[in-house]
């Protein structure tokens, strides 16, 4: 027998201006049900998860949680869940215990409760060690888990979780999922929009949402034997077009040759003598945990950081002696900032060609192909800032490989992006390695790791392991990457 349901969701339609972001949308979650929300990059996932929280009214249609109308019964509502939304809800002046003491004290918990809550979170959290620290202080991992723990520190029998390990390595994902679980286990429901799809399979049912509408509602299972590849079929196809604009430069050997690496901050190791070489037409993937050194490593190989120790060449240029030279040399996509917000998609490819020094007539050709491949072909005229992460993201690359770079960085370039766009892009990343550009990859969600042709895990600056994902594999039994990551962190301790 089923049970119940706790939230119902009935023709639900969402309007902001003249653009419906929610369009007839019917669904119910069920009381202890763990309930997931996934699609593309502007389906709405976002609204339904504030409508649910009766932060937004519905246009048209109606929701109920726990038996209250989410427009008479707001405050009620809003008082009696936990929400944890997609940008961090702390705050960052305050240390961790100050943190939850001022959540407690929002949501009137008393006091002899509230000190045993606290301490089974932070236990649980890893947080312990850490409760006079100021939040600005901690990892992104860290904020995630505190944000969570402050969600559950009232024990609300609803929370509702907007896009919570986005941008967190795969160690604090499993964290931050041990405590969902932990807590789903007093028969309370959670409901969570997430990227990521190995999080979705661990759910009772998965709602698929496109352009505001619900294409599918079921268990994970009932998908198929592979969710993430289901749901790229079932969403709306993101072609784009993929050959870059030049020829495939046919040159050949290392592209970047690292020897012996290393950067101390004061005391501090970041980076502890790490080796390792990238072949011209390869993609490459440098992966670890918050913290492991991966950012300290790309900023001295792109000539930003000075090494402590060691040598590196990036382009057959020098990163100490040959700064400049190497610079033209190279492309770089940050997971922050890429792109100037305030101009528009046809102003970025103009600075972008103009620093990289493109002659007018190549920089025309290049914009035409950045322009189709972000999809903006009659957009170019849009600011940044309004434009779709996923737009966004491409918009990003095509500005990065303008100049046809002999070596691409990519730091998390697809954080937070749904299945479809994330083939897309990586569809893209292959064509120009293709073209003859080395790509150094970093990324938190193993699973586009697979699609590397070789990767090195590094951990507190020292590498780990260096290989082809399926030789890493095979060599711990089969063991998918994240499986892998966590054995050899565990060896390394």
């Amino acid at each position: 027998m089923e049970a119940p349901a706790l939230i119902s969701v009935e023709r639900l339609s969402r309007r902001f201006g003249e653009t419906w972001a929610l369009r007839e949308v019917s669904l119910e979650v069920r009381r202890g049900e763990l309930f997931a929300v996934v699609g593309g990059d502007g389906a709405g996932k976002t609204t339904l998860m504030q409508t649910l929280c009766a932060i937004l009214d519905p246009t048209e249609g109606r929701v109920s949680v726990a038996g209250l109308d989410s427009v008479a019964d707001a405050a009620k509502i809003t008082s009696a869940l936990g929400y944890m939304s997609q940008a961090y809800s702390l705050y960052a002046d305050l240390t961790v215990a100050e943190n939850l003491r001022f959540f407690g004290a929002l949501h009137r918990v008393p006091e002899a409760d509230f000190v045993a809550r606290v301490a089974r979170l932070l236990h649980f959290a890893g947080l312990e060690p850490f409760v006079d620290r100021l939040v600005k202080n901690l990892s992104g991992g860290m904020q995630k888990k505190l944000a969570l723990c402050c969600s559950l520190i009232h024990e609300p029998k609803i929370v509702v979780l907007d896009e919570p390990s986005l941008g967190v390595d795969p160690r604090s994902r499993r964290e931050l999922w041990r405590i969902l679980e932990d807590y789903r286990a007093g028969g309370r429901t959670v409901v969570i929009a997430t990227s990521y799809m190995d999080e979705a399979e661990r759910c009772d049912r998965v709602a698929l949402l496109s352009d505001g509408r619900v294409l599918a509602c079921r268990a994970p299972r009932e998908f198929g034997d592979d969710l993430e590849r289901a749901v790229i079929a079932l969403l709306p196809r993101r072609d784009a077009t993929v050959a870059p604009p030049y020829a495939a430069s046919g040159a050949q050997g290392e592209a970047i040759a690292v020897r012996g690496l290393a950067r101390s901050f004061g005391e501090f190791r970041a980076v502890d003598g790490i080796s390792f070489e990238v072949a011209r037409g390869e993609v490459f993937g440098l992966l670890g945990p918050n913290g492991s050194g991966k950012s300290t490593t790309i900023r001295m190989l792109c000539g930003i950081l000075a090494p402590s120790a060691g040598t590196a060449t990036v382009a057959g240029a020098d990163v100490v002696r040959e700064r400049e030279l190497m610079r033209g040399r190279i492309g770089y996509m940050s997971q922050k900032f890429s792109l100037y917000l305030d101009l528009t998609a046809r102003e970025n490819i103009e600075f972008f060609g103009g620093v990289y020094g493109l002659a007018r007539r190549v920089l025309e050709e290049r914009a035409r192909w950045a322009l189709a491949m972000a999809g903006l072909e009659g957009d170019e005229a849009s600011l940044v800032t309004g434009l779709s992460g996923a737009v966004r993201q491409r918009l990003a690359l095509g500005c990065a490989v303008l100049h046809h770079p002999d070596v691409l960085f990519l730091d998390e370039p697809t954080s937070g992006v749904d299945p479809a766009s994330r083939d897309a892009f990586w569809r893209l990343i292959a064509a120009i390695a293709a073209a003859g550009s080395a790509v150094l990859v970093t990324t938190h969600y193993l699973r586009e790791a697979e699609r590397c042709d070789r990767v090195a895990f590094i951990d507190r600056g020292r590498l780990l392991a260096l290989d082809a994902p399926a030789q890493l594999r095979a060599r711990h039994r089969g063991a998918g990457l994240e499986d892998v990551f966590f054995e050899l962190l565990e060896a390394a301790r």
